[in-house]
């Protein structure tokens, strides 16, 4: 039985206006009314999505969300973490020689704000959150080394070409993967988003098979793999359309809700 819908956000979600379309909400807010588990999932910190949490009213104890793709799994209303994992200092490190090599921008994480390392230069990642978390430039040296940061973003179309060249001190610490075209994202090893509801699953005595997921992009591949009903939107990339069960239309024609519509018999 399905208790738990994951979503993806931008262009599965969200539409190309980055919203919410009035019928997937009211679609969502039926389906959590009527007892089913919805948890976003993606790749901002929780703060960046609280809006989107308070549109639906998703802040009972039960409800949960995956931010960090995957890294940390919170509870919407307070902000207390069920699951983390996080990267260092000293592990950003060699991404940081890296990126100087490569000549991409990096960009680190924490649970309340952005530090852009502008000793690579800076990058197009703060316009992309337009103010849904605080910035902070800084070089390298500059960065809080006892601070913990749920990941590291390089905002260029440079780095995701690249992302096969990567060196074996890098591929070893992180799992690196698009979230979108220009986007790439350095999580923790063995982090996405299918480990991130493997743990809020299991914290309900539940496992995969209580699962949906919809996703458009290759950081949706493991949950869409792993859920007993895997929903790749129309926009979807073909690996994402490949690995899904099923299929759905696109963001802005309001795919999640004709899907769960359809699924669960909702007139």
């Amino acid at each position: 039985m399905i208790t738990t819908i994951a979503l993806d956000l931008d262009n599965t979600l969200l539409t190309s206006e980055k919203t919410i379309s009035p019928r997937n909400e009211k679609v969502l807010k039926q389906l959590h009314t009527n007892g089913i588990r919805v948890v976003l999932c993606t790749g901002r910190p929780i703060k960046a999505i609280q809006p989107l949490l308070n549109q639906l009213s998703l802040m009972e104890t039960t409800d949960y969300s995956i931010t960090f793709n995957g890294g940390l799994v919170q509870q919407n209303a307070t902000g207390d973490i069920l699951a983390r994992t996080s990267l260092s200092k000293a592990d950003i490190a060699p991404l940081h020689a890296y990126a100087q090599k490569l000549g991409i921008p990096l960009d680190a994480i924490d649970l309340t704000q952005v530090f852009s390392l502008v000793d690579l230069g800076k990058s197009e990642y703060e316009a992309f959150l337009k103010g849904l978390m605080p910035f902070s430039d800084v070089t390298f040296a500059e960065l809080p080394a006892d601070d913990k940061f749920g990941k590291v973003v390089s905002a260029s179309a440079k780095a995701v070409d690249n992302r096969d060249q990567l060196p074996a001190e890098i591929t070893a610490k992180f799992h690196a993967v698009p979230s979108r075209r220009n986007l790439l994202e350095f999580l923790p090893q063995h982090t996405d988003k299918a480990s991130g509801l493997k743990q809020l699953l299991a914290h309900f005595d539940e496992d995969y098979s209580n699962l949906m997921a919809f996703g458009d992009e290759e950081n949706d591949l493991g949950m869409l793999a792993a859920a007993k009903v895997g929903v790749a939107m129309d926009n979807a990339i073909p690996a994402v359309k490949a690995a899904a069960s099923d299929h759905t239309l696109n963001n802005d024609a309001d795919g999640v809700a004709v899907f769960l519509e359809q699924y669960f018999g909702l007139v």
